[in-house]
């Protein structure tokens, strides 16, 4: 009887045991889900961040372009019209006077301009022109060099950023099947739907993902962002923000492959850079139900997958989803 005891002591101390290393384990794989998603948010932060720097300097790379192009117009014209005051006075043939005083490289005009302006008293104005133009040339070509390694150097942080987004994204998925193996283990994610003002939300994109506030932000061309942007591993599923019908599916060259719902609650949902659809046009759907999955179609292909989310009030002009998205999404 003494040892049934003790056996059934010691069984219910290994138990014991057992179940406050386990607890442990989930408290831990819950708190590296919880830094990790803050971590992915913080990095997806900064790459939108490096993509806005670098929209600027596309930008200003189409400017330095054009100034390139007006100060070279403008140092040609110089040139000839110097080329003409020289040539009026020295036609002998034997001697170009233009060789001797424009070299291309610009090193030593400044110097034999002034040669030039010894010479040619009443030819003061051609040469401070033929100077300021000049000047003005290699200014630009200076400025577009340097807009031109910025650029790179964004391009470079980018890419870095994307690698260290899509890493953590993995590491998120693992950390959500360990926490699936626990009794009781759920993701930081919220699941299932939520209510606002009478109707049922869904976040539109399964975990892991993460997503800041984008509405607004400069793109190519002189657009703005109309939506928000959702982080997320290529393939992962999409869902039905709302009730509704999917209303059209069509492909176009900026959002790629598309889907509109549109809500019982009487506005409309854009769903852009889709991989492929779930359900064709015309189906009904209910919150939370599989509608498509992430891609990068579209001008996606040069970012990382990713769903474009816009929301429509009333079916009319985009508004910020990212009050509607953060409740449902977390």
């Amino acid at each position: 009887m003494r040892r049934v005891l003790v056996g059934v002591v010691a069984l219910a101390v290994l138990l014991g045991l057992g179940t406050s290393g386990r607890a442990e384990s989930l408290a831990s794989a819950r708190a590296r889900e919880r830094k990790l998603r803050s971590q992915l948010e913080a990095a997806t932060a900064q790459l939108e961040a490096t993509n806005n720097a670098l929209e600027d300097t596309e930008a200003r790379l189409q400017f330095d372009r054009r100034q390139l192009d007006v100060a070279g117009q403008g140092l040609a014209a110089a040139r000839a019209s110097l080329a003409a005051e020289v040539s009026s006075l020295y036609r002998s043939g034997g001697f170009s006077m233009v060789d001797a005083l424009l070299d291309r490289d610009g090193q030593h005009m400044p110097q034999r301009l002034e040669l030039v302006t010894v010479l040619l008293g009443r030819q003061a104005d051609t040469v401070a022109d033929a100077k300021a133009a000049n000047a003005a040339y290699h200014q630009a070509v200076e400025q577009l060099a340097a807009d031109q390694a910025r650029d790179r150097q964004l391009r470079a942080d980018g890419k870095a950023e994307l690698a260290k987004l899509n890493k953590r994204l993995v590491a998120a998925r693992e950390l959500m099947d360990r926490l699936a193996g626990f009794p009781g283990g759920q993701a930081a994610y919220p699941v299932g739907t939520v209510a606002i003002s009478g109707h049922p939300y869904h976040c539109p994109v399964e975990p892991p993902y993460s997503f800041v506030d984008t509405f607004g932000a400069p793109r190519p061309g002189g657009r703005v962002h109309e939506g928000n942007d959702i982080m997320a591993p290529w393939g992962a599923r999409e869902f039905a923000f709302t009730n509704g019908v999917i209303s059209r599916e069509h492909s176009n060259t900026l959002g790629g492959i598309t889907l509109y719902l549109q809500g019982d609650d009487g506005n409309e949902y854009y769903y852009a850079h889709l991989s492929r659809y779930a359900v064709p046009q015309g189906t009904r759907v209910k919150a939370g139900q599989l509608v498509s999955y992430v891609g990068q179609t579209g001008d996606a292909r040069y970012t990382a997958p990713h769903l474009h989310f816009e929301y429509h009030p009333g079916g009319g002009s985009p508004a910020d989803p990212y009050p509607m998205l953060k409740r449902a999404c977390g």
